[in-house]
């Protein structure tokens, strides 16, 4: 792994430690950055949303409460669209809609708005006068003109990427800033009454999980959307959540960016991936406290099974990839990949190898692709060079799915790795340790992760601070944990001598690297550990380097 210093001088005191980091994200705006804005305060136009498309809404929203007509939310299957989905169904019942919602089935339905899932959809509820489209729709032009055949009207609220094809809809409430459930939250807030503001400022609460879990950049928009989802969910009133919470033993006043990533997200996207997203949508809405109980232990045991089945997949998928290491772009497939984690594999893939990655799920027929990308290489345009050959796509810049005709997998392999090779040719596609400057061992102290503590949350575009220690001495090391899995070294630094403790989690397998008596240039974390009511700093090694 490269090293890439951000900050060509050595860090000595706080003002230019906070000085290099708002720097280093191009913040310009401290006020804001450090604040945030209330989400009641963001104008539409900051979202790209013009005026008169909301005064569309209003008016077919308007009537249909007068006619009492059937308004059906239409969502998506992963932790964006459940979310998104529980956003617009409570806001909208609570304000006297007939309303209803819907969440496609990833097996049976594919993705988004689709055909398929329309028809089942109005068999179920025949007499639908509305959809409200959720994190989808932008793209869906064949659902959209089979709906227009129905006389059904639709409004979309979407923030995935749009292509050069007007939709056939009533409205289009659009903006790719932030996720689908902001989206909806926006929407939600526009025409709603003002008598549901304790509801919408709820709501923030699932506006914070999706966020962080649709990886959204976090700042500006998202920042603010975030940190005052945070504070919503420390004292959150949503019975779902508060079981979720406990499932996984978070405390709700310590929540952070982490928690939604990589312990809520995953177990609501684990009901996408190998169940039913219903449920999780029925977790975040219940108000009965066993019904509640009863959906997260549904989730907490589906997660397990995700996990099982992806780690063991991701191990004959890695071995794969290393038969084909000149290849710029990952592509593979095969039947056992199940649809749901397909997205999961390719996501590891891309971080482990540092390359895009698509991963195919074959049918007998039909094969579903999810693909994971670079940050400097948007996959979703990438894919859509390919659209004659496929039957449906859609995503964002890092993330993209597509379906095609199974008998066309290796045709569009060898066409994809080989337009990668062109257009990835004279990137360097090692992975790259972004690394803020190098820290000087005074500010190896309390204060210094305080002021870190007041850049989180952090995420994308706004990651957690790494810093380097350059020549650190290592005096000693040791194994610890349950499997004695950690790895605990003891270093000096020449600045002054002191003795400092660096954990390296899951560092066991390093062992060999590491000799007693050797200097070393040290990538890590600054955080504030608290043992037995006292602050202690705590360094956490992300990467180490030997000095020559």
């Amino acid at each position: 792994m490269k090293w890439h210093i951000q900050s060509p001088e050595p860090i000595k005191n706080l003002a230019a430690l906070e000085t290099v980091l708002l720097q280093n994200r191009g913040i310009e705006n401290t006020a804001e950055f450090f604040n945030g804005v209330s989400p009641f305060a963001i104008e539409l136009s900051t979202l790209g949303i013009k005026k008169k498309t909301i005064e569309q809404i209003k008016k077919r929203l308007k009537q249909a409460k007068k006619l009492q007509e059937k308004i059906v939310i239409f969502g998506d299957y992963d932790a964006d669209g459940i979310c998104a989905t529980a956003v617009l169904w409570q806001s909208l019942h609570a304000s006297g809609y007939q309303v209803l919602p819907f969440i496609p089935n990833r097996l049976k339905h594919g993705y988004g708005l689709s055909i398929k899932a329309l028809q089942e959809l109005l068999s179920q509820h025949p007499d639908t006068n509305l959809i409200i489209t959720v994190d989808n729709g932008i793209v869906a032009h064949q659902a959209l003109n089979f709906l227009a055949s129905k006389k059904i009207e639709v409004i979309i609220s979407d923030h995935h990427q749009s292509d050069e094809q007007t939709p056939a809809a009533l409205a289009v409430f659009h903006s790719t800033l932030v996720c689908g459930c902001a989206v909806a939250w926006f929407l939600a807030r526009e025409v709603s009454e003002s008598s549901q503001k304790a509801l919408l400022t709820d709501l923030l609460a699932l506006v914070a999980i999706a966020t962080v879990t649709d990886l959204m950049p976090l700042l500006a928009i998202n920042r603010s959307l975030l940190m005052s989802g945070l504070i919503q969910l420390k004292t959150n009133r949503n019975l779902g959540l508060q079981k979720l919470l406990q499932q996984v033993k978070i405390d709700p006043a310590k929540i952070d960016s982490y928690a939604l990533g990589f312990q809520i997200g995953p177990r609501l996207n684990a009901m996408g991936r190998l169940a039913d997203s219903m449920d999780a949508l029925r977790l975040l809405c219940t108000t009965n406290a066993q019904k509640a109980q009863q959906l997260s232990n549904l989730l907490q045991d589906t997660n397990e099974n995700r996990q099982t089945l992806t780690a063991d997949l991701v191990k004959e998928a890695e071995e794969l990839v290393l038969k084909e290491t000149e290849q710029n772009l990952i592509f593979l497939s095969s039947a056992k990949y199940h649809e749901g984690i397909i997205g999961l594999i390719a996501g590891k893939l891309t971080e482990k190898f540092s390359k895009p990655s698509i991963v195919v799920s074959e049918g007998e027929e039909i094969a579903k692709a999810s693909a994971r990308s670079l940050a400097d290489f948007n996959i979703t345009e990438f894919i859509r060079f390919f659209k004659t050959d496929l039957l449906e796509m859609g995503g964002h810049p890092l993330a993209a799915g597509f379906a095609l005709e199974s008998k066309k997998i290796k045709t569009l392999k060898k066409a994809m790795q080989a337009r990668a090779q062109q257009l990835l040719a004279d990137q360097n596609l090692e992975k790259t340790l972004e690394i803020e400057a190098e820290l000087h061992a005074s500010l190896l102290q309390i204060e210094t992760a305080q002021l870190l503590a007041r850049f989180a949350p952090f995420g994308l575009s706004n990651p957690k601070p790494i810093f380097v220690l350059k020549k650190a001495l290592l005096k000693n090391y040791r194994l610890f944990g349950k499997n004695q899995e950690h790895l605990r070294l003891s270093i000096t630094l020449t600045d002054d001598q002191k003795e400092y403790v660096v954990l390296y989690w899951r560092g066991a397998i390093a062992c060999s690297d590491f000799k007693i008596g050797q200097f070393y240039d040290l990538a890590f974390h600054l955080d504030l550990n608290y043992y037995r009511d006292q602050e202690q700093v705590q360094l956490i090694l992300q990467d180490y380097a030997l000095v020559q």
